[in-house]
């Protein structure tokens, strides 16, 4: 498992390009395309856009920092193999898919109030999540797994 932080600003997250992916946060990028076993962090100032193109993948995806807005590229899907956190004021407009597919449990979902706009879909074998804050998403489907509320609601927009 490594990091991987984006930098630069607005770009392009695809299969790829390595532009924007670094090991360290500020770092220079070049870093290799985040995969399944790589957390990947936003975490610095500004105002910027993530353009996601393709089948991305990545353990968990944290957005701690700035205001990020992610947004459909060609055909984007998001495969996320651990937990995800996202910074109220992030911006989630990408209508592609997103599979939950760990296979462990302890995994959480915290999106801060920011509303999802593709499908959310919970498909791991043995995996659990448990949300850390509500859900908004156009489809939320549960094919495998355990989900746990946790007392926040979970609101399919259809």
């Amino acid at each position: 498992m490594a990091n991987r932080y984006w930098v630069g600003g607005a770009g392009t997250w695809d299969t790829t390009t390595t532009t924007h992916w670094s090991t360290a946060s500020g770092g220079g990028g070049g870093a290799s395309v985040p995969t399944a076993a790589d957390a990947v962090f936003f975490d610095q100032a500004g105002t910027y856009t993530v353009t996601m193109t393709g089948a991305l993948t990545c353990l968990d995806i944290t957005v701690s920092a700035g205001t990020v807005t992610f947004a459909t590229g060609t055909t984007p899907t998001l495969a996320i193999s651990g937990s995800m956190s996202l910074l109220a004021g992030t911006v989630w407009s990408s209508t592609g898919a997103i599979t939950f597919n760990a296979t462990t449990t302890g995994k959480t979902v915290t999106t801060n109030g920011v509303s999802i706009s593709g499908a959310i879909t919970f498909n791991g074998v043995g995996g659990s999540w448990t949300l850390g804050s509500a859900l908004t998403s156009t489809t939320v489907t549960f094919t495998n797994g355990t989900f746990n509320t946790g007392n926040y609601s979970c609101t399919c927009n259809l």
